[in-house]
């Protein structure tokens, strides 16, 4: 269903899979651990003046997006 400007209104299907939806998901997630992870290293470089690089939460962020991406590979 159309609008007069020709844009789409808000009840027409987008048409988007489960997987596809876990794998965005999954990828906002990922990317919201990495930037805390980041945030932290920064902060421990400010009070310890030594780069402590945590390797945990980027390995627990690639599972998650590998999970994701296994889901939107299933659904297509």
């Amino acid at each position: 269903m159309w609008t007069r400007r020709g844009h789409p209104s808000a009840t027409a299907d987008m048409g988007l899979s489960w997987g596809e939806i876990v794998y965005r998901a999954s990828v906002m997630l990922a990317g919201l651990i990495i930037v805390l992870a980041a945030i932290n290293c920064l902060y421990q470089v400010s009070i310890l003046e030594e780069p402590i690089i945590p390797v945990a939460p980027f390995v627990v962020a690639a599972a998650i997006w590998l999970v994701g991406f296994f889901c939107r590979q299933m659904s297509a």
